[in-house]
């Protein structure tokens, strides 16, 4: 039978499981790729749900690295900085054309590249320096839900190896974040019944929304933009991700009855405004719903996820509950896309096929 994305969605937490278990002998020659070039710079190249998760997982990197990280899309480029740059191509797919051409002008430039994509045997693949496998399990559905979790966790476990080998980490924060990624993806069926049981909780309500807003703090922010692509790719309805503060300041203007916000609540200083907003919020519509890893947060409008260790894991637990609006309301709602878009992305040569890779 042909995989669903409610079957990726399930999946994905065995799939990372299955990805720390083999990080080794996935993670070997980049190891000693990166060792031999010792980078001041990293970027991230990506496209869509990739470009999301390298948006995720740039702080992290930078901050295990102790080496500026810095996530563009490929036609983005613009002038390349440090004396010693790296380049990382992410292409789930494997097939992105602008990535291959990306690749292509920072070759030219003497950049060496390392490709992320899945399977490793790809376009994409074949015109790097070096290619390691997005161990996704071959996801062919196009809104991704394993392929975004398995990319952030390759390139936190790509930052925690080489930190380790490095010596810009010690042991125990590799061992912390090890702990803490088991931990969390062992808990998987916890999380899973926590978002089903809120989805069916407030599932007539979330069938009146006709435009969604996400937004959070921090790597949150960065999730909720992935969250608004996963939506829009499948509900169709409008769906847009902020950062917290710039969700305040604008986007609130066209609401009313028709608006589903969810907000990634965090758990600093500004929790207060979130709340205030978020009582605010809820006097125009029905459809105002936290995600909070605080279970001293009560309400039944919040969604409770208390991921092992927030630093860490966050992400992982934060995407479910869009994930899972993606993959099901989609069916209950029977939504579907105009026949006309397929037209667009069969004409518009963003994806290369399997065989062709433009090397210039």
């Amino acid at each position: 039978m042909k995989e669903t994305m409610y079957d990726c969605y399930l999946s994905q937490f065995t799939c990372m499981k299955n990805l720390l278990s083999n990080k080794n002998e996935i993670l070997k020659d980049y190891i000693d790729f990166y060792c031999k070039i010792k980078p001041d710079r990293i970027y991230l190249i990506g496209s869509g749900t990739s470009y999301n998760s390298c948006a995720v997982a740039a702080p992290f990197m930078e901050k295990i690295l102790g080496v500026e990280v810095k996530t563009v899309a490929p036609s983005a480029l613009g002038n390349i900085y440090g004396n010693k740059p790296l380049a990382i191509a992410v292409s789930q797919s494997g097939r992105s054309t602008n990535t291959i051409d990306a690749i292509n002008k920072l070759k030219k430039i003497g950049v060496p590249v390392i490709t992320l994509t899945d399977p490793k045997d790809s376009p994409v693949g074949h015109v790097g320096d070096l290619a390691v496998h997005l161990a996704a399990n071959n996801e062919l559905i196009g809104p991704r839900t394993r392929g975004y979790t398995a990319t952030v966790l390759t390139l936190y476990l790509m930052a925690l190896e080489v930190g380790l080998v490095c010596k810009t980490i010690d042991e125990s924060v590799y061992n912390e974040a090890i702990t803490a990624y088991n931990s969390t993806f062992n808990n998987a069926d916890m999380y899973f019944k926590a978002c089903q049981d809120f989805y069916d909780l407030h599932y007539d309500n979330l069938c009146k929304i006709r435009k969604y807003m996400f937004a959070g703090k921090d790597n949150s922010a960065m999730v909720a933009v992935e969250s608004a692509l996963k939506v829009i790719e499948t509900v169709i309805f409008p769906a847009m991700g902020f950062e917290y503060d710039e969700f305040l300041h604008g986007p609130l203007c066209c609401a009313n009855e028709d608006l589903g916000v969810f907000l990634f609540l965090t758990h600093d200083d500004d929790i207060g405004r979130m709340l205030k907003s978020a009582d605010l919020i809820g006097k125009i519509t029905e459809n105002c719903y936290l995600i909070s890893n605080d279970p001293s947060i009560k309400g039944d409008k919040i969604l409770y996820l208390a991921p092992e260790n927030p630093e860490y894991t966050s992400v992982f637990t934060n995407i479910l509950f869009p994930q899972l609006i993606s993959a099901k309301l989609t069916v209950d709602m029977a939504r579907v896309r105009h026949p006309g878009v397929k037209d667009i992305f069969d004409n518009m040569g963003t994806k290369a096929s399997s065989g062709d890779a433009k090397i210039n």
